[in-house]
């Protein structure tokens, strides 16, 4: 009878450190999640990262406009596109600053629907760094968008 007694006394001092257990790791879980926060991350996969330079040509004052743009290591895949809503042909030289690697020199006609140029990282090479992009319009006053993207993803 006293070993009958011992065994259900020992049963009922185990389910209640079992349930002691489980409410304890419940509430740290709690804890953890209540410092974190109710944050949601999306993670899509195969998203392309990418640096872009939008450039609004439209008000313009000068013949040749310049901006620097910037690639960065891991981002060898270029995508130019131009547009030119202006009455003369523009061009468009995209040149690394230090290198003087040029990645683009490209004109587009005047009235020129949007064309797009590619460099995947091939010939020329594209270097990691700063670039001088530089818009010469001639007689005129380029008019138009410019679009440069750098993606670690070749287009």
């Amino acid at each position: 009878m006293t070993n009958k007694f011992m065994r259900i006394i020992g049963a009922g001092a185990l389910s209640i450190s079992l349930i002691t257990g489980v409410a304890s790791a419940v509430s740290a879980n709690d804890n953890t999640a209540s410092k974190e926060g109710d944050k949601v991350i999306n993670i899509t996969p195969f998203a392309i990262q990418q640096s872009v330079l939008n450039w609004d040509l439209t008000n313009n004052t000068v013949a040749d406009p310049h901006t620097s743009w910037t690639v960065q290591i891991g981002y060898p895949n270029i995508n130019m596109y131009l547009k030119n809503t202006g009455s003369n042909s523009f061009r468009v030289e995209v040149k690394h600053n230090t290198k003087g690697t040029v990645i683009f020199n490209e004109t587009i006609a005047a009235d020129g629907i949007g064309r797009n140029y590619i460099n995947n990282d091939s010939n020329p090479l594209v270097p990691s760094g700063t670039y001088t992009v530089t818009v010469y319009g001639g007689t005129a006053v380029p008019k138009g968008t410019v679009v440069l993207k750098a993606s670690d993803t070749p287009w």
